[in-house]
């Protein structure tokens, strides 16, 4: 599905109101702070995906705004305009809600009808920072490949925080009840762990492949598993070794009252030649393989049979010119692609398909014209050759 236009009230510094956008390449220009984050921000939240910006929703609602609402009407795959559906993502009080087409759905619904990938200043430290952001990656992965990845993922990280209230109980908490929540942090954190597994092997292959696309010399690329499980298994033989970690550290865990073992644990270290990339990559490498990572994931979740929306910010900034040119070249025929920059001129050059240039400022986003012809275009005025 395409995004045909997008509706937001209250939300963060955004006007009011509704505004067309091109089917394939949208770039936002405009002065830091005017709102373009803000923008990829309204699209990942109203597609299901959580905020890249913050955990708490609380601040994506203007001052004084009873609520925050992002809608998106989006064009079906399978026909016309009685076809469109229409999402919708509103916080009010503390509660997040998605609709699609007025009903309620969950996240996972609306991230099925618009599937996304967005790439920020946040992911910048992937690959050497605190593993929580490489986890949720690796989530991402496998729930393209396996959607009811996120049932057991959230199944377990509610007996995980059943478990440790608890424990911050001390001596006064009711070992039965500790023993039922056990029992499903094993059960689900097996299926959690045989996921994530696969998804590891699938998109280990396809950084590997894309990094090579975009020309890196780097070779023997693989995603190194860490975790307090075993290397393989099914998910019964996950979820007994789970278990017997869980018996042997029980007066650890009482101790420090939290959970110290589990796949709330895992890691995934991106290696070249058995060698950590983080340790030996320079600035510009390291965001060779954050590109490498995005068309990878982006590639799975195509899999599915959706060519997802691309959602990349400050996307001249600071990258090398040569492999944003790769990287252009990369992209998949279809899909939308949302790019922001502060220089309209930033596309020259870069092998994108055709599209709209438009303005934020001071939350307002006014379309300013058309972006080119677009490389297919291009590539078959190759392929003709010279008249």
């Amino acid at each position: 599905m395409e995004i045909l236009s997008l509706s937001t009230d209250g939300f963060r510094n955004l006007v009011n109101g509704r505004v067309e956008l091109h089917a394939r390449l949208n770039l936002v220009v405009g002065d830091n702070g005017q709102g373009k984050t803000n923008l990829l921000e309204a699209l990942a939240l109203v597609s299901g995906r959580p905020s890249f910006r913050t955990s708490d929703l609380a601040e994506v609602r203007q001052h004084l705004a009873a609520r925050a609402v992002v809608t998106a009407r989006l064009r079906d795959d399978g026909g016309g305009p009685k076809n469109d559906v229409t999402l919708g993502f509103v916080y009010a009080g503390s509660a997040r809600e998605q609709y699609q087409d007025g009903k309620r759905v969950t996240r996972l619904a609306a991230a099925r009808s618009l599937p996304a990938v967005f790439l920020t200043a946040r992911d910048l430290m992937r690959l050497s920072g605190p593993p929580a952001e490489r986890r949720k990656a690796l989530d991402r992965a496998a729930l393209a490949l396996h959607p009811e990845h996120a049932r057991s993922l959230l199944a377990y990280e509610r007996a995980r925080a059943a478990k440790t209230r608890l424990l911050s109980l001390g001596a006064r908490f009711d070992a039965d009840e500790l023993a039922v929540y056990e029992t499903a942090l094993a059960e689900t954190g097996g299926l959690v762990a045989v996921a994530r597994r696969a998804a590891r092997a699938r998109l280990e292959r396809e950084i590997a492949r894309q990094a090579e696309v975009l020309g890196s010399p780097f070779r023997n690329i693989s995603l190194e598993f860490v975790s307090d499980l075993p290397a393989g298994g099914d998910a019964r033989e996950m979820g007994a070794a789970l278990a017997a970690l869980l018996r042997g550290r029980k007066a650890e865990e009482r101790r420090a009252q939290r959970c110290l073992v589990g796949p709330h644990r895992d890691d995934v270290v991106l290696l070249a030649d058995g060698v950590p990339m983080a340790s030996r990559a320079s600035s510009g490498e390291t965001r060779t393989f954050l590109l490498a990572w995005t068309l990878a994931e982006m590639s799975l979740m195509a899999g599915g049979g959706r060519a997802p929306l691309l959602g990349f910010d400050d996307f001249d900034s600071e990258w090398d010119p040569r492999v944003l040119g790769a990287f252009a070249e990369a992209l998949p025929e279809e899909g939308q692609v949302f790019l922001t920059s502060a220089r309209p001129e930033a596309v020259r050059g870069l092998p994108l398909p055709a599209g709209s240039l438009y303005r934020m400022a001071a939350g307002r986003l006014l379309r300013e014209g058309i972006l080119g012809a677009g490389r297919n275009c291009e590539r078959r005025a190759v392929a003709a050759g010279p008249r």
